[in-house]
Order: structure tokens, then sequence, then C-alpha cells
């Protein structure tokens, strides 16, 4: 079966595999039925690189934060605390 990943759109042909990865950019899959695949993602993973990029200590340039000031950004840990709950 002629398949396209939904991550890079490269196609690849599968045989009568029900879990496989995509030969270019090695995403876990999992073949349903004709032309329906299955992401699999491993959001812990995922969250972890988001932290570790978020935690990195950037520097902001004045009319960034100017910018950053002006949005008055909400307190989102509430949101996080809910994603955590459903995740785990």
């Amino acid at each position: 079966m002629l398949v396209i990943c939904p991550n890079c759109k490269k196609e690849f042909i599968v045989g009568e595999e029900i879990v496989g990865e995509c030969p270019n950019c090695h995403i876990k899959l999992i073949f349903r039925g004709e032309n329906e695949i299955v992401e699999k993602v491993d959001i812990r993973k995922i969250e972890e690189k988001v932290d570790e990029i978020t935690s990195e200590n950037v520097e902001i340039s004045l009319p960034d934060k100017i910018l950053i000031e002006s949005l008055e950004l909400k307190d989102i840990s509430h949101i996080e605390e809910k994603i955590d709950k459903l995740i785990s």
C-alpha cells in the first residue's frame, strides 16, 4: 500500500504492517487501512522539548519587552495543570 507521511509528506510503501515509521523523518505511525494513517505521538517527549526551549535564557529587545508588557498576558498555569492531568 502506498502511504503519505502526515509529518513530512513523503510517499512510501508499506506491506501488511500495522505499526511502522516513516523512512524519511522516522516518525512512528500506525496504519489502520487503505490510505488511513494515525500518527503515534509521544506527548511527554514533546512537552520536555518545549520546556527545554522555553527555559533557555533569551535576550529580549526593548521593543519586544514593551510589546509583551502591553499584551497583559494572563496566568496560564491552570491550563497546563489540566493538560498534565489528562495525559497522566
